[in-house]
């Protein structure tokens, strides 16, 4: 699957992220690196799940035996996980919105344009399959966050119950 091409688009899916985050500000990378990490553990898992069960087919571009979706897992999804958080976190109905708009164009064109590339593929998956899977994961990784916010005062968040 590895090709020129689908080297650069997963160094880019990777490296290029991470260009955005210092203009996230310090506290809010803080405050959304737990929810980041814990949706790339839980798409690891689901990457060796897919990878057995051939539902689709990532090229990690390094690493060449590992069936996690690095460019993905260490880049795309830890930044834009980061954004959305920023951006919506408080409002669920504005942050389901916000999610479902990327999962869906992550799911169709942006999964079609990898694997014109040759990135990545869905294989035993339809995009409809593979849009409700991240989508689900939205869902929980928001009532995750909910969770350590009631165990967590941090930085730059206003005290409650002062």
């Amino acid at each position: 699957m590895s090709s020129k091409k689908s080297t650069i688009l997963s160094t880019c899916t990777l490296v290029l992220p991470w260009f955005t985050a210092p203009l996230l500000g310090k506290n809010t990378f803080v405050r959304f690196t737990s929810v980041a990490v814990f949706t790339n553990v839980v798409w690891s898992f689901l990457s060796i799940i897919a990878s057995n069960k051939r539902w689709w087919k990532a090229d990690p571009f390094f690493w060449k035996k590992t069936k996690i979706d690095l460019p993905f897992v260490g880049g795309m999804f830890f930044i834009t996980t980061l954004w959305v958080f920023k951006w919506t976190f408080g409002d669920f109905r504005k942050y389901f919105a916000l999610n479902a708009l990327i999962d869906f164009l992550l799911a169709f064109p942006i999964v079609k344009f990898y694997d014109k590339m040759g990135a990545f593929k869905l294989r035993k998956m339809s995009n409809l399959f593979f849009y409700l899977i991240i989508l689900s994961l939205a869902v929980l990784i928001y009532f995750y966050q909910c969770i350590l916010e009631k165990v967590i005062q941090w930085p730059g968040k206003k005290a409650e119950n002062m």
